[in-house]
């Protein structure tokens, strides 16, 4: 049995239209979102060492070496208003990493449940049927309508898995992010400040 994809989008009905708009404003997401990471990649140690055998840090895209900038340009201004707007750096960098990733969440979530709702009105066309026929009523006087809501289910299904599987990585990816912005502001602050309290 062949499917054709144009088919089974009509036969879905009305509600395939919102989960088709949910889907591209999810890929778009992605690949955004995939493209912004991929841009500003770094590694921790390697920035650590540049950073500590140079006065500025290295300029390039790399989040923390943004951050330290910020650490850097600071310090003449003691301790305490240096790690203030260390702290509202990092806190804008985070929102840059984090944006997109709660509409990406949402769509995961109301996905499947369009999904169901389409399910659930095609139950609703199918006994309608089953009540004007009456005993009459055979299995495929009903089947139209339980086959239109099983495509949607599935559809909604299809939108939300890749959408909570991406959501869920670029999270971890923001997360690790926060642990290591924590990591290189405490030696940023040994290297700037411990010396001093000596």
């Amino acid at each position: 049995m062949t499917f054709d994809l144009k088919d089974l989008f009509l036969q879905g009905g009305g509600f395939m239209w919102p989960l088709l708009i949910l889907s591209l404003i999810s890929v778009a997401i992605i690949l955004e979102r995939f493209l912004f990471y991929t841009l500003r990649r770094y590694r921790v140690g390697p920035t650590l060492k540049a950073l500590q055998n140079n006065s500025s840090p290295p300029p390039n895209a790399n989040p923390l070496s943004r951050v330290a900038k910020a650490f850097v340009k600071e310090t003449s201004g003691g301790e305490e208003h240096c790690l203030n707007v260390t702290e509202r750096e990092a806190s804008r960098v985070i929102s840059e990493h984090e944006r997109g990733l709660r509409i990406l969440a949402l769509i995961a979530a109301i996905s499947p449940l369009i999904g169901l709702l389409g399910t659930v009105w095609g139950m609703v066309i199918a006994f309608s049927k089953i009540a004007k026929l009456g005993d009459t009523v055979s299995p495929a006087d009903f089947a139209d309508g339980i086959w239109t809501g099983l495509l949607t289910t599935v559809a909604g299904l299809l939108v939300a898995i890749p959408a909570m599987a991406m959501a869920k990585i670029f999270e971890s990816r923001v997360d690790k992010l926060v642990h290591d912005l924590n990591q290189l502001t405490s030696h940023l602050r040994e290297w700037y400040f411990s010396q001093e309290d000596k």
